[in-house]
């Protein structure tokens, strides 16, 4: 059934709808890297940081495309623009299915897979979400949308586990690039459109024109850049090395899986929780929130070494979908709000790159200091920092929209 557009909110809730299906598919299978990087360690015998490097490789591919993708969409619409990133998406993860080594790897999950995964990333969903909902709604708006990456983990990295532990880790690829050719295709082209211009009685105008002399002379827009770098980053830290260091610390890997599979789950109902504290009580809260979640889950891994307690994997579970809850959706919403004016798409492509950039630095530099060290020390006092940083310049860039 066709809706006017002239009455949105049938259709906004639409596409938010079909945004948490899409979120819940795509990075469904990015967090289930992890499973991967543990398989690539122990049965090809490559170095953590070697590991690491193929989905850095793969997040800064992520952080050159998502502006570009941002760019797109404010020109084209999302039909056509996601309905190449899911392609690439699903060639990307055939091609890496048929590696036969670590440059293969780097080709077909690094470099096309991540095109893929930039043009259909949260940076450029989080833009037709922000274009179908004023600020009022948009954090919990966002919120549902992105509750599908803890769900979207809590089903594909069991599943990816078994995949793998049953028939390699090539044949897993494979059956995850079926379901974006199937399921993730149809969804993007047929179930998204482009935003209207103004939402009736939200006087939110959607711009397609970037001021670029304007924003680099914001002090805010610099603060959020940071930020965005900063969120990501400790998130992935420990999205791809949770399981490798748990295995490290005596947890065997299907239970290591399980908790990561919990923690998405988690994550799902705190996108959605933070996002009504969003909106309720302001950016910020919620953000803080997330924030000490992470620091709590960097504690519970270093409480692991000493003490034999399985309620301590559930509390890491609970800490860190907390401060993945309050991560990506309440930087892209921060940044809708401040500078929606300036094109949701690129500002959110922008946010989402950087993001990506962050994510391909992070787990990058922890595997190298395990590597060196030995020991995973450095690595966690890496992300303490940059959850320290991305803290402090988000609540400068909140400050300025007050």
């Amino acid at each position: 059934m066709t809706r006017r557009t002239d009455d949105p909110l049938p259709s906004a809730t639409r596409i938010v709808i079909v945004c948490f299906l899409c979120v819940f598919i795509i990075f469904g299978i990015r967090l289930s890297y992890s499973v991967f990087f543990a398989e690539f360690v122990r049965a090809e015998g490559w170095s953590n940081e070697a590991s690491a490097a193929i989905f850095s490789l793969n997040m800064l591919v992520f952080a050159a495309t998502a502006p570009l993708a941002g760019i797109a969409l404010d020109r084209w619409g999302p039909r056509p623009v996601f309905g190449l990133g899911a392609l690439l998406m699903a060639g990307g993860l055939w091609l890496s299915s048929q590696a036969n080594s670590f440059a293969d790897l780097l080709l077909s999950y690094g470099v096309v897979e991540g095109i893929g995964l930039g043009i259909t990333g949260l940076g450029p969903v989080a833009s037709v979400v922000a274009g179908w909902t004023t600020p009022r709604q948009r954090g919990r708006a966002l919120g549902i949308a992105f509750a599908g990456t803890g769900l979207g983990s809590l089903l594909f990295v069991p599943m990816s586990n078994r995949l793998v532990a049953q028939f390699g880790w090539r044949d897993a690829y494979l059956a995850l690039a079926l379901i974006c050719l199937v399921v993730l295709l149809p969804l993007m082209v047929f179930g998204l459109r482009r935003p209207p211009q103004a939402l009736a009685g939200g006087g939110l105008q959607v711009a397609t024109r970037m001021n670029w002399r304007a924003m680099l002379r914001n002090r805010a827009f610099w603060a959020l850049m940071i930020a965005a770098v900063m969120t990501m980053g400790p998130v992935r830290s420990l999205t791809v090395h949770q399981i490798a260091y748990m295995e490290s610390v005596g947890v065997e890997r299907a239970a290591a899986a399980n908790v990561v599979g919990l923690g998405g789950l988690l994550t799902s109902g705190f996108f959605v929780s933070l996002g009504w504290v969003s909106d309720r009580f302001g950016r910020a809260t919620a953000y803080s929130i997330g924030a000490a979640g992470l620091l709590g889950a960097v504690a519970v891994l270093l409480l692991l070494r000493a003490v034999d307690l399985p309620l301590l994997l559930i509390l890491y579970a609970f800490l860190f979908a907390m401060g993945e809850g309050a991560r990506s959706s309440q930087t892209t919403a921060l940044a809708s709000d401040v500078f929606q004016r300036q094109g949701l798409g690129m500002i959110n492509g922008l946010v989402g790159g950087l993001g990506g950039l962050g994510a391909a630095i992070g787990p990058w530099l922890v595997g190298r200091l395990r590597d060196e060290s030995g020991s995973y020390d450095g690595g966690l006092l890496i992300v303490v920092a940059m959850v320290a940083l991305s803290l402090i310049t988000y609540l400068y860039v909140a400050r300025t929209r007050t």
